[in-house]
């Protein structure tokens, strides 16, 4: 079995203990260390009879385990991967047993699969994207870096993310539109046309309502 610590121990972080336990299920592959937050971040003990820490080389073997980054924010998750990657921490790509991936998708390291999404074919997901509960993708989809697609977005065909975008809960990117990087997507929302980096749309069809000029 291998060690892994899981990074965050909110909401998504239980989603993707889940996650270890419905792999186990199947072959026992995961030992669970326990879960890491920030310095100074409030926290309790245990979660689920694991140990929280707020330094991962305080877990038993935790420097040399893998890790699961369980932070919905993509800078923060960014933050992170590229800290705990500089102490030579690895970063497995995690998919639930009963999520749908077809034939010809690429999912780099970190990429987190909750149950019900579905990924068709042809598809490239970038590093440490999370794609959430019955999230679907569709044919030569190209999901960027650091992106989060949260549970029941639908995005179509031929659609492009840029790198660190947030897709929100329900939202539907119709065939071929592009989002930019660093952008976010309300919930629930319809994209028909192309969004610029570092912009906030929302509505059906989805309108910008703010764009921000910090590249960071």
């Amino acid at each position: 079995m291998r060690d892994i610590a899981i990074y965050g121990c909110g909401g998504f972080g239980r989603e993707v203990l889940q996650i270890l336990h419905a792999l186990n299920v199947q072959a026992r592959q995961w030992n669970c260390l326990g879960f890491v937050v920030d310095p100074g971040i409030t926290h309790p003990e245990t979660v689920h009879g694991l140990p929280v820490s707020d330094d991962i080389e305080t877990l038993e073997r935790g420097a040399r385990a893998d890790v699961a980054v369980a932070i919905g924010n993509p800078s923060a998750r960014r933050s992170i991967a590229e800290r705990m990657g500089a102490m030579g921490c690895k970063f497995p790509t995690l998919v639930h047993p009963r999520a749908w991936i077809g034939d010809r998708v690429s999912l780099g390291e970190g990429v987190v699969i909750c149950a019900n999404a579905c990924l068709t074919t042809d598809i490239t997901v970038f590093p440490h994207v999370h794609v959430n509960l019955c999230a679907t993708v569709g044919h030569d989809a190209k999901l960027g870096a650091y992106s989060t697609i949260s549970p029941g977005a639908n995005i179509s065909g031929k659609v492009t993310l840029g790198t660190g975008v947030e897709i929100g809960t329900g939202a539907a990117l119709i065939q071929g539109v592009s989002v930019g990087d660093g952008s976010v997507i309300g919930a629930g929302a319809a994209v028909i046309r192309p969004i610029p980096p570092h912009s906030t749309a929302v509505g059906v069809p989805a309108k910008i309502i703010k764009t921000s000029t910090d590249n960071s």
